[in-house]
């Protein structure tokens, strides 16, 4: 591929990471009032605060659930067609999606609401095979935690463009619009991946449909040498940060006197200071350490912020703590994806990163369930359950590094 063969190549993946990320983050930002306030009409005035809880938590985990059945089976689908073609059915299944979602709001339907996610959710696999292209152009490991870096760090600015988008856009002109916005961005998307993306990794190998291979696939990577332990830290840690991740926004309504305004402002930070962390300072650091190293580091920070976030008595050093955490956040999240990629054989690299998107999606389906159940007791236990899930990712990862294990065979199926 020649150099502007390449940049153009970049360009797309850049900008369907972007997008993809923009379309999952967005729901932060129109989910929690759209089912819990009355005054959108979702839900009829008489629905308990209980009951719309519940619709609002499987709002959350519908997405990852079905991400989590889907993502190794277009990682594969990437592996053996190519990646071009994987993003055309992607983005022409989650513009459905996304379209379905604002019908679903403007008709105030919430099953149609939910069979929009189940779609959006099937087809949010760009991520993964973002990440796919971008070890076929990064063959060593600083230009592949480089360039996973600058893929953090456009996910930063994704989420603060779709917390103000979701946030303020909604409310003024209604939160159908933001997902028909994204719809049309999806579109736009499609044009960028036809004219700019070429082929990175293409092979003629047999394929076939396996409904359950996402399953498979995850119970499989446990059995790779080298590579079953790198994903259960990953596992444990993406469940500490999805815990945070879901729950900053109801924890500090709760517990703080703050505006829906200053709560804006605080998603929005935390963005800017992931981008920060993924991108400046992740790029300081990868000239003295390693991916795995400055992971470690990254768990480490996160241990210590989520006790000073269960410690905090005022909003002030909360959002402090908050905002460290997303530069904690962005640096493990970055080095821990190149440290198994880096484990992986080049031959099932989107294999490889589609099963780390599912075990990504099964963290943030358990996150949820977990801190619902430790919120129902007491909302206070939520920051010391993410901090032990943390603890236990750092055991994990610091096993894994002594082990030293660098050469990975995959099993037999």
């Amino acid at each position: 591929v020649n150099m502007e063969k390449r940049k153009g190549t970049f360009f797309a993946i850049y900008f369907a990471y972007f997008l993809d990320y923009f379309g999952y983050a967005i729901v932060f930002g129109i989910f929690g009032p759209l089912m819990l306030d009355p005054e959108f009409g979702m839900f009829s005035p008489e629905t308990s605060l209980r009951n719309r809880n519940i619709a609002l938590g499987i709002l959350f985990a519908i997405y990852p659930l079905v991400q989590l059945l889907t993502a190794p089976l277009f990682g594969d689908i990437a592996d053996h067609f190519g990646r071009k073609r994987t993003f055309y059915i992607l983005n022409i299944g989650a513009m459905t999606g996304y379209f379905l979602s604002g019908l679903a709001i403007y008709v105030y339907s919430f099953p149609l609401l939910i069979l929009s996610r189940v779609i959006t959710g099937a087809f949010s696999s760009h991520r993964g095979i973002c990440m796919a292209s971008l070890s076929d152009l990064s063959p060593d490991e600083k230009s592949r935690s480089k360039n996973y870096g600058i893929i953090a760090t456009l996910g930063g600015l994704s989420w603060i463009i779709s917390i103000l988008v979701g946030g303020f856009i909604s409310q003024s002109m209604g939160p159908a619009i933001p997902f028909w916005m994204t719809t049309f961005f999806s579109f736009l998307s499609l044009g960028i991946i036809f004219v700019f993306f070429h082929e990175t990794h293409e092979t003629s190998e047999h394929f076939s449909f396996e409904p359950l291979k996402g399953i498979r696939n995850i119970a499989a990577c446990f059995q790779i040498k080298g590579i079953r332990s790198l994903f259960t830290f990953y596992l444990f840690m993406m469940m500490g940060w999805g815990i945070n991740l879901l729950w900053l926004n109801p924890y500090t309504l709760s517990r703080y006197l703050v505006s829906p305004q200053t709560l804006f402002i605080l998603l929005a930070s935390t963005g800017v200071v992931w981008s920060l962390g993924s991108f400046t300072i992740n790029k300081l650091l990868l000239r003295r350490y390693k991916s795995h190293e400055i992971a470690r580091i990254g768990c480490i920070g996160l241990l210590v912020v989520f006790i000073c976030c269960s410690l905090s008595k005022n909003f002030v050093p909360f959002a402090i703590c908050a905002l460290l955490a997303s530069v904690f956040g962005a640096l493990v999240w970055t080095n821990a994806l190149s440290t198994i990629s880096l484990a992986a054989p080049e031959s099932i690299q989107g294999k490889i990163m589609g099963i780390s998107q599912s075990c990504g999606s099964i963290s943030l389906l358990l996150a949820p369930l977990i801190a619902g159940v430790i919120a129902g007791i007491d909302i206070i236990y939520v920051y010391p359950m993410a901090a032990l899930l943390i603890l236990l990712s750092i055991g994990v990862l610091t096993l894994a590094i002594r082990k030293k294990t660098q050469v990975v065979h995959e099993p037999k199926s």
